[in-house]
C-alpha cells in the first residue's frame, strides 16, 4: 500500500500515536502562514443610528495617536503561541477614528466645521491610547479579541469642558492568516466604542448651560 506524507516523513506509526503525530504536523502545516504579516480594513461607515444634533457645528481635529506600537495594530501567532507577523492597518489610525467619529456625528445631525470657521462650534478631540488585536486560541477555535482604548474631551463654546475615558472589546472568529477576521473584530470594537462616545457626545452638548 502507498504510504501518505506523514507516514513517510516519520514512519510506520498506529493508533494514537499517529493521529497525534498528525494533528501536530497538521497544526504546523497551518501555522506557517502565520509568518505572513496580514493587511486589516478598518471599518469606516457609520453604525449607532443617533439623532440629536439639530445642525449644530462641531470641529473635530484629528486624533491623537500615543499609542505604544504605532507600526501595527496586532499580531499573528504561530501554533505554539509565539508573535510571528504583524497585523497592519489600510489607513492611519488616527485618520481611521477621525473620520469614523465625524461620519458618525454628522449622521446623528452635527454639522462637521474646521477648527475657527464658526466661533460657536464645540470641539471634540479624541486621543487614541490602544487599539491591538490579539489571537486566543480556544479548543476548535481561534478567537480574534481587539483591545481598543481612547480618551475624548468635549469643549463647548460656553466654557463647559468634560473628558472621558473609554475602553471596549471587540471578538472575532476565523483563521489567523485571514484579514477579514481582524476586521470583524475591530469593527466589533470600533461599533461598541461609537455606541457609547457619540450618545456621550450628545448628552454633553444638550446639557444646559449653567447660570
Amino acid at each position: 500500500m502507498r504510504r501518505s506524507v506523514i507516514d513517510k516523513v516519520l514512519g510506520v506509526v498506529t493508533g494514537g500515536a499517529y493521529r497525534a503525530y498528525a494533528i501536530l504536523i497538521l497544526g504546523c502545516v497551518v501555522s506557517g502562514c502565520a509568518f505572513s504579516n496580514v493587511d486589516v480594513s478598518l471599518p469606516k461607515a457609520p453604525t449607532t443610528g443617533y439623532s440629536g444634533g439639530q445642525g449644530r457645528a462641531l470641529v473635530i481635529p484629528a486624533f491623537i495617536d500615543q499609542r505604544q506600537d504605532k507600526n501595527r495594530i496586532g499580531m499573528q501567532k504561530n501554533g505554539f503561541g509565539m508573535d510571528t507577523a504583524s497585523a497592519l492597518p489600510d489607513q492611519s489610525v488616527e485618520t481611521w477614528l477621525t473620520t469614523r467619529l465625524g461620519a458618525e456625528l454628522q449622521s446623528a445631525g452635527f454639522q462637521i466645521v474646521s477648527d475657527g470657521a464658526n466661533p460657536k462650534a464645540a470641539k471634540v478631540q479624541g486621543h487614541v491610547l490602544k487599539l491591538f488585536v490579539e489571537p486566543v486560541q480556544q479548543w476548535s477555535t481561534v478567537d480574534l479579541e481587539t483591545d481598543l482604548s481612547v480618551r475624548v474631551r468635549v469643549t463647548r463654546s460656553d466654557g463647559l469642558e468634560a473628558e472621558r475615558l473609554y475602553f471596549v472589546k471587540g471578538v472575532g472568529q476565523g483563521l489567523m492568516s485571514l484579514g477579514g477576521a481582524y476586521s470583524a473584530s475591530v469593527n466589533n470594537a470600533t461599533d461598541t466604542l461609537m455606541k457609547r462616545m457619540v450618545a456621550d457626545i450628545i448628552n454633553l452638548l444638550n446639557r444646559p448651560a449653567d447660570k
